[in-house]
């Protein structure tokens, strides 16, 4: 089972999409469930915290003789008044595990299982987060926190004559 933290804002490489892409195209089916989830509140005081921190820890598994792939992703979430230092105000925790249905495993390797996990289990499971956390602020008594969009930064080179709408340009003669 592979391991790894990712920072959100980071660009995945271009080898890196391509190795996830490999596996991307043969998966079948998800199953998304929360496996844990931990929750504190510290003491409020009448403004909102001004530094959020937030952290993601991706682990992959292929299970070759049940044709899947597993992927469990640890949020963490905490946040804290800047001018008070070590004090939470709020930690929020949780475990997401995805399941992928995938038909076969020929010419895919350890590299790919870990870079689709990294994005693809990422970005299936980022819109559950940001579900989780906002309505977990709310019944904490706190105003709804909203996480930003989890957007993949780096996308695809499209062949020059063809549209971002997938339609090919004229050609002007």
């Amino acid at each position: 089972m592979a391991k790894q933290t990712i920072n959100r804002s980071r660009r995945p490489a271009r080898s890196e999409m391509d190795l996830a892409a490999t596996v991307s195209q043969r998966v079948e089916g998800m199953q998304l469930l929360l496996a844990e989830s931990t929750t504190r509140r510290g003491s409020v005081r009448n403004r909102l915290p001004a530094k959020l921190e937030m952290n993601v820890n991706v682990e992959t598994k292929a299970d070759k003789e049940q044709s899947g792939i597993g992927v469990r992703l640890r949020f963490t979430l905490i946040a804290k008044y800047a001018e008070a230092a070590g004090e939470e105000l709020l930690r929020i925790e949780a475990a997401f595990v995805l399941r992928y249905r995938i038909p076969s495993f020929e010419g895919i390797g350890d590299k790919n299982i870990e870079a689709f996990g990294k994005l693809n289990g990422l970005f299936n499971a980022w819109p559950y987060w940001r579900e989780f956390v906002q309505s977990t602020t709310v019944r904490m008594g706190l105003p709804a926190l909203t996480v930003p969009m989890y957007r993949v930064l780096d996308t695809p080179k499209l062949p020059k004559e063809t549209t971002r709408r997938g339609r090919r340009e004229k050609s002007k003669r």
